[in-house]
């Protein structure tokens, strides 16, 4: 082949595998960084994939050429993948060794696609044949992955770490053992039958293993759902708690209510105006109601709770809100970030034995639903991207919650305060 036919041979190649390792990446994802940021993360992995395109064409042998190009693009997008995600470290790589396993399932199929249908025809319509045949192939998987895999997905924390461990080993098995029979299905340089049906065993197995493992995924899925349906029921719990005590209080101060009435109407006949000021004073603070920052039941059974988990610590807090008695965010996800938010505020302030305040403070600003926590903190407190450097699972549930609103998470320490602000988009 000439130069400028290689040079084309190689950009066609290196775009197709560019746009599903791209595809890939942005669906596996939980954004991390700024779209400006992440997007030229995901452009150098391009430039990365063509160069090296270029250099195995022009410079290996045929039988070296793709797979030293595959491996080094597979690798440098998980480098990629890796870095722009937010999610936690085995999630990430059981999602990328999977999507491997599906890569090489397609390009498998197109190697015995290309033996079957243009066998002898020239290199160049050989190549285009084999790219069609892997972009439909991986075009629909992972359309498939966005519809019904993905939701669920995004909903179990990183920080199963167990589970997701052993999802990898059994995902890097499968995807070890894929390499090893797409090298023999490019070595026949033909359709072998003791290949093929050595492929399509290896593909019926990695199927029955995957429903076994998207059972496990919808379980973890499940287990994630009732450990905040519990949190939920013990805001909601202390809330109601909180209102039984208010009504109780209220029925005794209108039971004593002609007391009352006696007693103000003694201190002004004495003309004792101060009198009559505290006395009203304390009445008022006697009768005040239950906090009701807003007419959400969920989110005021949240910042309820804490209210009082605070007031136990020995802890100021300060909250305001203005969340509609139905909102866009789901009651799980409210509890997902704004309960984590005030759990690590209040951790915080408890570990470093310091009076507070806590402030919390959510808004509907447009179509927006804006949550910001702020409490003290100490200088250990490094932050990396916008989150805390060291992250929990706390932390993982409000990145995997706001990332089902397009949500953007930014975490500042200013003057000795650490502030959380989310931004939700539903």
């Amino acid at each position: 082949m000439g130069t400028i036919q290689i040079i084309v041979i190689a950009l066609c190649v290196s775009l197709l595998f560019f746009a599903t390792h791209l595809t890939a990446g942005l669906l596996l994802q939980e954004r991390k960084y700024p779209a400006k940021k992440t997007a030229m993360l995901w452009g150098s992995a391009g430039v990365f994939l063509f160069l090296s395109c270029c250099f195995g064409f022009f410079c290996l042998a045929k039988p070296w050429r793709l797979p030293i190009v595959l491996t080094l693009s597979y690798l440098y997008f998980w480098g990629v993948y890796n870095d722009v995600s937010a999610d936690g470290f085995w999630k990430k790589c059981y999602l990328w060794i999977t999507y491997g396993c599906v890569f090489c399932i397609s390009l498998s199929v197109s190697f015995l696609g290309g033996y079957a249908f243009v066998a002898g025809r020239s290199e160049t319509f050989v190549y285009f044949v084999r790219g069609v045949i892997y972009g439909v192939i991986s075009f629909a998987i992972l359309l498939a992955y966005n519809k019904f895999g993905r939701p669920a997905i995004r909903e179990i924390s990183g920080t199963r770490t167990k589970n997701w461990i052993s999802l990898s080993v059994v995902s890097m098995i499968y995807f070890f053992a894929f390499v090893a029979v797409l090298s023999r299905i490019s070595a026949d340089n033909a359709i072998n039958p003791n290949t093929l049906v050595l492929f399509s065993l290896l593909v019926c197995s990695f199927g029955m293993a995957s429903i076994l493992i998207v059972s496990n995924i919808y379980q973890m899925r499940r287990e994630a759902r009732d450990e905040l349906v519990k949190q939920n029921v013990e805001y909601l719990t202390a809330y109601v708690e909180n209102a039984r005590k208010a009504e109780q209080e209220n029925r005794r101060v209108r039971h004593d209510l002609r007391h009352h009435d006696e007693q103000i109407a003694a201190m002004a006949r004495e003309g004792n105006t101060e009198g009559i000021l505290a006395y009203l004073g304390q009445r008022q603070a006697a009768t005040e109601s239950f906090p009701a920052w807003c007419p959400n039941v969920t989110v005021n059974g949240i910042l309820s709770s804490y209210a009082g988990k605070a007031k136990e610590a020995g802890v100021e807090y300060i909250a305001q809100a203005d969340t509609p008695a139905r909102s866009a965010v789901a009651d799980v996800d409210f509890v997902a970030i704004l309960a984590n938010l005030l759990e690590n505020a209040l951790n915080a302030c408890v570990a470093r034995k310091s009076a507070g305040p806590i402030q919390a403070h959510i808004r509907n600003v447009g179509n927006k639903t804006v949550i910001a926590v702020s409490n003290p903190c100490g200088a250990w407190l490094e932050l990396e991207n916008g989150l805390p450097a060291a992250r929990g699972v706390g932390i993982d549930s409000i990145v995997s919650s706001s990332g089902k609103y397009h949500g953007e998470i930014n975490y500042t320490v200013q003057e000795g305060v650490c502030t959380a602000c989310v931004i939700l988009n539903p």
